[in-house]
């Protein structure tokens, strides 16, 4: 018995009711034995292809449901007009459950072949915070394989296959979280399509997919310890949908396709502050300061700006090549708003009508313009931007903390974007440290009273390092007053945060109290003071609820 299934209407009616018509056709065939003679004939003569997917959503489609409905692939043949069949399905077999491949035969005739800005499934993103579930793409259409990587792994990360992150010192990196031992590669002597394929990003890869740790994503796995959303959580929520990448790697880690969906690139440490917790390699400011504390022989061997390529304009000049595959990109620095890559980008994706790229920003939010750029104005052409503003406190917190800061800007800046485009989502990302810890909570409330962010939008930020600053150095007694302090913020925040956003932050500093580095204390002091001489500042002008830590009370 021959059963024949015409797969044409895949290509006209809707998704949905395409997959529905075709797990029916199979119910109604479905025997719990089949004749070995017998067989199921698919017609193939079109398919659907997500953007920059190899994988078409018909044969994705035919494999799952043949799963779901339990017929062998044994019985199966595809007839396709695809003359590129046999690796499409060899991407296929890596999502079924069954050990035999489908058979198929290549006929004549033309193949209809859809190219689809996004997956049919795809919504428009309606952030649900702390939820792993990827953003573009139902888990229901995704196969079991996949769907574990994405939301149960605990070390399965989407970036080694869209991604690469540089320093402005040139060290590549899986991404700006990666641990420093996790070094895949330097740009500055070699681009980054060399470096996609070094032994260590191949390794990473195959860790990955074998559910083994590696040392590179040591923080998420802490951050997660800790209760806290990582950022191996949000790239597999904002990136899932480009999981299917995942079935091209081969045996030793290779991925061939050099397509960076999301860019992250620090093209320099080009900054016009320079923060307690940053140092040279982020900040061209700190140049002087660090000299003074490394001495004349770090000076002679330092310059005050460096930038990440081989040379100046390296990096710019190997992302703009490759600027039509690029999703999402991620501005950091250095300071992203005062460097001319960042506007030169913006209007190579205005001018290419690409506003639909999602644009996210860590900024100090001290300086919105260059020249004549300005920020505000080119955001407005865009649909999805973030920007996260890194205010760790108000007044003499922040001008001490993020040292250049003139807090009356920061505020009158945030005053001129509510006016010139409300649409983009602000929220302030706080790095809470040692230094702002009893003071973060009066900040958040008081931009609150201004109007200037709603109680969630706010993303506390755990310093992991340098080490003696963070909030887990404090003395016991210190840490019970910061906790409490906490506690009492959350009764406030969590009826006012629908996402928790910011409550989590805060629930997850809770849990980090209770780890104990006092023995770094007396480094926190001494650092400190050194760069109090230089800077000729005292901290307790500033902070001065830290006198309670000093005197150990």
């Amino acid at each position: 018995m021959i059963y024949e299934i015409e797969l044409s209407y895949w290509m006209n009616e809707t998704y949905q009711r395409s997959q529905q018509k075709f797990e029916q056709q199979l119910r109604e065939i479905y025997k719990e034995v089949y004749q070995p003679e017998e067989r199921i004939i698919l017609k193939h003569t079109g398919d659907m292809y997500v953007k920059k997917s190899n994988l078409g959503l018909v044969l994705r489609n035919i494999q799952t449901i043949l799963n779901e409905v339990d017929i062998s692939n044994a019985f199966v043949i595809i007839e396709s007009t695809n003359t590129h069949i046999a690796h499409e399905l060899t991407l296929l077999q890596q999502i079924s459950h069954d050990p035999v491949p489908i058979s198929y035969k290549i006929v004549d005739g033309d193949f209809e072949r859809k190219i689809l800005q996004l997956h049919p499934s795809s919504k428009k993103e309606a952030y649900a915070y702390g939820s792993i579930n990827p953003l573009k793409i139902s888990l229901e259409n995704i196969s079991d394989k996949e769907k574990y990587l994405l939301t149960d792994s605990k070390v399965f990360c989407i970036y080694p296959w869209i991604h690469l992150h540089a320093y402005p010192t040139g060290e590549a990196m899986p991404c700006c979280m990666a641990d420093p031992a996790g070094t895949v590669g330097n740009c500055r002597d070699n681009t980054l399509e060399e470096i996609w394929n070094s032994n260590a990003m191949k390794e990473l890869r195959l860790n990955m997919l074998r559910d083994k740790e590696s040392v590179a994503c040591s923080r998420c796995y802490e951050e997660e310890g800790y209760g806290f959303f990582s950022g191996r959580q949000s790239a597999n929520k904002h990136h899932g949908h480009l999981i299917e990448r995942v079935l091209e790697t081969q045996p030793d880690g290779t991925y061939e396709k050099f397509e960076l969906a999301y860019w992250d690139i620090r093209f320099s440490n080009l900054c016009n502050l320079k923060c307690r917790s940053c140092g040279h390699i982020f900040s061209s400011q700190w140049y002087k300061d660090q000299a003074l504390l490394a001495g004349p022989e770090w000076a002679s061997n330092n310059k005050p700006k460096v930038y990440a390529g081989r040379y100046e304009t390296d990096m710019l000049e190997q992302l703009l090549e490759h600027i039509d595959c690029v999703e999402q990109i991620y501005f950091a620095g250095g300071e992203p708003l005062v460097m001319e890559e960042h506007y030169i980008i913006l209007d190579e994706l205005i001018k290419r009508n690409m506003t639909d790229v999602r644009l996210i920003y860590n900024t100090n939010f001290t300086q919105v313009k260059l020249k004549d750029k300005h920020a505000f104005e080119q955001w407005q052409h865009f649909s999805n931007v973030a920007v996260g503003a890194s205010l760790d406190g108000m007044g003499k917190h922040a001008e001490y903390i993020r040292s250049g800061t003139k807090w009356q800007d920061v505020e009158q800046n945030r005053q001129l974007m509510m006016e010139m485009c409300p649409h983009v989502d602000f929220y302030v990302s706080p790095t809470l440290s040692i230094m702002n810890a009893l003071h973060i909570t009066d900040f958040h409330k008081n931009w609150v009273e201004k109007g200037f962010i709603k109680p969630q939008d706010f993303n506390v930020n755990i310093l992991q390092d340098p080490l003696f600053y963070r909030i887990d150095i404090a003395t016991p007694a210190y840490k019970e007053k910061i906790r409490k302090s906490f506690v009492a913020h959350l009764e406030w925040l969590e009826p006012n945060d629908h996402l928790r956003r910011a409550t989590n932050g805060f629930m997850s500093a809770i849990n980090m109290l209770s780890c104990d580095k006092t023995y770094l204390l007396q480094k926190f002091w001494d650092k400190t003071h050194q760069l109090d001489v230089i800077r000729k500042e005292n901290i307790l002008d500033h902070i001065p609820e830290l006198e309670a830590l000093l005197l150990n009370e």
